[in-house]
């Protein structure tokens, strides 16, 4: 046995998802099909529809932003790319990936294709998220980011391949080759970060995990030790130690029923390396009591900055990067939502003149506060001009497993992604009981129907 050996017999394995997991994973549902309603029109999302479009592939996977009918790769990565536009989608707050986002567009448009029920589903979506966390683990995910690799579309194909062979019914050697294939496939680096480029890495991903599948189902081969070979996977991508390599194994049962301990939700439609700073901006701001601080220190963990620009954004998409302007923009605002990612957004005065004042850096320890954390962390200090200075820290994101929104604050959101994309709130909330419901049908035939109910905006 070795690494892919031991990732293509857990993913070949049967078991059902547990209640709990099916439970978040009706969360992961609404949140992920959520943030794709929101991209609508969005750029990135706009421009990979009309070119899947000029493709004309015909089948029965949904496009979800606009209820077209497409191939399963068409569909996912059109779903892939929109749920990833606005950089709204959940996260591993441990390992700076996105999983839902490269997970669902590829296993909602094969079940899709092939009549796969909800139960399945679920237990198929075990299977990616563990794959996910225990790979990124191995690599180990540290030092593959620091390569300037972006987890979501690397190990993210492997995970969705595992998960897809899971739902496929895939035996372990036609698994061992679809995982070589898509090992072959990996890309998408950091440096596209603030560009169109970045949403599309999670969609091209989920493309190319069904492509893999569906070749290696029908006798397509690849090398069946990719990820430990000479020149493979982990040779290239990481620097993986002899324990890591030998606990996978163990990893990957481990994380099938403990992946929700390991995830969060988004409340802001930006890069997730700014989420602990403003939340402590949010919450410093009753102390400020309208008051606008002469400077702003934002210190995060070691490798906190590596996802984020170092420059003035001028767009929306650099925006969502960008700490200073996040911070900024949440003091001025008292929240950070979708309009404040508008270009027009970034002109406003006020932000503009305190986005100036911002100071980010790393530090080994937080400036205040316990010198443990976990994670990460993130301190705020502002400087006022009366002489004050106010302080917050922020070690847990709200919206992480450890710290979770709740039900009403889930649907909250779903309704805001819907009405950035003019969706009206009655259709959004018969969506969210469609979704929810989702894990325990038959078929997923139920969100195709609501989806082409309500077109989501205009054609």
């Amino acid at each position: 046995m070795g690494a892919t050996a031991d990732v293509a017999a857990f993913a070949s394995g049967r078991g059902a998802a547990a209640g709990g997991r099916t439970t978040e994973f009706g969360r992961a549902l609404v949140d992920t099909v959520g943030c794709a309603l929101a991209g609508r029109a969005s750029a990135p999302e706009a421009l990979v529809r009309q070119w899947v479009a000029h493709e004309g592939t015909v089948g029965r996977s949904t496009i979800w932003t606009t209820g077209d009918q497409v191939s399963a790769s068409q569909a996912a990565l059109a779903n892939g790319t929109a749920a990833h536009a606005l950089d709204w989608d959940d996260v591993s707050p441990r390992g700076a990936f996105h999983p839902s986002v490269v997970l669902l567009p590829a296993l909602v448009a094969y079940a899709e294709e092939t009549g796969a029920g909800g139960p399945v589903l679920a237990s198929a979506y075990d299977v990616g998220a563990a794959v996910f966390r225990a790979v990124a683990d191995v690599l180990p995910r540290a030092e593959h980011y620091r390569r300037g690799w972006h987890t979501t579309a690397t190990v993210g194909r492997l995970a969705a391949v595992a998960g897809l062979a899971n739902l496929a019914g895939l035996d372990e050697t036609e698994t061992r080759n679809a995982l070589g294939l898509v090992a072959s496939l990996a890309g998408g680096s950091r440096a596209n970060f603030g560009t169109m480029t970045k949403p599309l890495h999670a969609g091209v991903a989920a493309r190319d995990a069904i492509m893999a599948v569906g070749l290696a189902s029908d006798g397509f081969t690849a090398n069946t030790s990719q990820f430990e070979a000479e020149g493979g996977f982990f040779a290239l991508y990481g620097a993986p130690t002899k324990k890591g390599l030998d606990g996978l194994a163990a990893d990957l049962e481990h994380w099938r029923t403990a992946w929700p301990t390991d995830w969060a939700l988004k409340r802001f439609p930006a890069c997730y390396a700014t989420h602990r700073a403003v939340d402590a901006a949010l919450d410093l701001r009753d102390e400020l009591a309208g008051r606008l601080p002469q400077r702003l220190e934002v210190v995060v963990e070691p490798g906190g900055l590596r996802p984020l620009i170092d420059y003035r954004p001028v767009t929306g998409a650099e925006a969502r990067f960008s700490m200073a302007y996040s911070v900024a923009a949440a003091v001025v605002h008292g929240s950070l939502r979708l309009e404040h990612f508008e270009t027009a957004s970034l002109s406003d005065p006020q932000v503009r003149a305190l986005m100036a004042s911002v100071d980010v850096r790393e530090a080994n320890l937080p400036p205040f506060g316990e010198p443990s954390f976990a994670d990460g962390f993130s301190t705020l200090t502002a400087e006022l001009s009366s002489g004050d200075v106010c302080r917050r820290r922020v070690d847990i994101t709200y919206g992480d497993a450890r710290n979770p929104m709740s039900e009403v604050e889930v649907e909250a959101k779903f309704v805001d992604c819907c009405t950035g994309a003019d969706v009206p709130e009655a259709y959004a909330s018969d969506l969210i009981a469609v979704l929810r419901g989702l894990p325990v049908r038959q078929s997923v035939d139920a969100l195709r129907e609501a989806l082409q109910a309500r077109r989501a905006g205009p054609t």
